[in-house]
């Protein structure tokens, strides 16, 4: 009897629960089952006590598709509209609004073109396999002119979608994983859980955002025996699987009218030394897996398959890993950009595609 009425009390919480999130999710998600749901015009306030590279309170919001930018023009045809799309380098999650490197570039070119539109479609932590989800589910119908996809770093070690973006491949996990996501796709319930834990697996596996000191950092190192087979593995296991993903991007885009532009990733770590605190990087550990010298050359496999992707199909390449200075001032953790690396990216990029966008034409 006891054992009904503490399992009637937990269904009786359960149901409550739900319809609490129903009216109010405080933790709201851009993954719900297998969809990718956009953040339609929300309003998020970054508190970054204690960090020295990002603005102490940021102010992120989004339009009516749930990109970051101005609202879509109504005479859509009558504009040259451009997307950029990537993971949490592409959002900028942590800075404000105006501070990007979307808005950057959105300011060079309304300097060039009086009719152009330009939003931030990047969602932290994505990677192509997500990227190719946004496409088919969201922008293939809105037919941008064009389309810039700063793709790669989310891609490393990747034979699967990520812990962001794993749902939004439904093909895989066999029946318990379709079973799960059909709980979440119709339970809020069911979808914060699984979403809570993504998240949780996905900051093991080392996303995230946290500002780093590099005259602070660990220091690791690695023999050039052990860094050659990790990049052989990489060769082996992994690239062909971007290559195809990369090749599918470039495919989708171009057969729904939309011009696509491939963007290297660039980083801090490398085998260099940051010129802002004079510190060797190639010896810092970046994450759990290799230090600053393994790490850049593990990216760059994945820049190489951009960049060859691109030749080979005849599709403009960004080369900002080569172009992007690497300055602990224009980085506040290895990857992302503080408000002056912002700057600099959007002006690279807008550099490379300035030719390519003067004259084009509208739809």
């Amino acid at each position: 009897m006891r054992g009904l009425r503490v399992g009637a009390q937990a269904v009786f919480g359960l149901a409550l629960l739900e319809i609490c999130l129903r009216v109010y999710n405080p933790l709201p998600s851009r993954v719900r089952g297998d969809r990718i749901v956009l953040p339609v015009r929300q309003s998020y306030t970054f508190t970054n006590a204690g960090t020295r590279k990002l603005d102490p309170v940021t102010h992120h919001t989004t339009n009516s598709l749930g990109f970051r930018g101005p609202e879509p023009p109504t005479d859509w045809a009558q504009h040259l509209t451009i997307l950029t799309i990537g993971g949490s380098t592409t959002e900028c999650t942590f800075l404000s609004d105006g501070r990007t490197w979307t808005d950057q570039f959105a300011r060079r070119v309304a300097d060039l073109r009086g009719d152009a539109w330009v939003n931030n479609a990047g969602l932290d932590g994505q990677s192509t396999f997500g990227h190719l989800v946004l496409l088919r589910q969201f922008v293939a119908a809105l037919h941008p002119t064009l389309a810039l996809f700063l793709i790669g770093t989310n891609d490393v070690e990747r034979g699967g979608a990520n812990g962001y973006d794993v749902a939004l491949t439904p093909h895989t996990g066999g029946g318990l994983h379709h079973a799960l996501v059909f709980l979440a796709d119709h339970s809020e319930v069911a979808g914060l859980t699984m979403n809570l834990a993504r998240a949780i697996r996905a900051r093991r596996a080392g996303f995230g955002h946290s500002e780093v000191d590099l005259t602070t950092a660990r220091q690791l190192h690695l023999d050039e025996p052990e860094i050659a087979r990790v990049l052989q593995e990489h060769r082996d296991t992994y690239l062909a699987g971007y290559r195809t993903r990369v090749n599918e991007i470039i495919a989708l885009t171009r057969r729904n009218g939309i011009t696509p532009v491939l963007i290297t990733q660039p980083a801090l770590f490398g085998d260099t030394v940051d010129p802002t605190t004079r510190v060797d990087v190639s010896g810092v550990q970046v994450n759990g897996r290799g230090n600053g010298r393994l790490e850049w050359r593990l990216l760059e496999l994945y820049n190489d398959v951009t960049r060859q992707a691109g030749a080979e199909a005849g599709v403009q390449v960004v080369d900002l890993a080569r172009a992007m200075p690497k300055d602990s001032r224009y980085f506040y953790d290895f990857l992302h950009f503080t408000n002056e690396g912002a700057v600099r990216v959007g002006d690279i990029v807008f550099s490379a595609v300035a030719s390519a966008i003067k004259d084009r034409e509208t739809r």
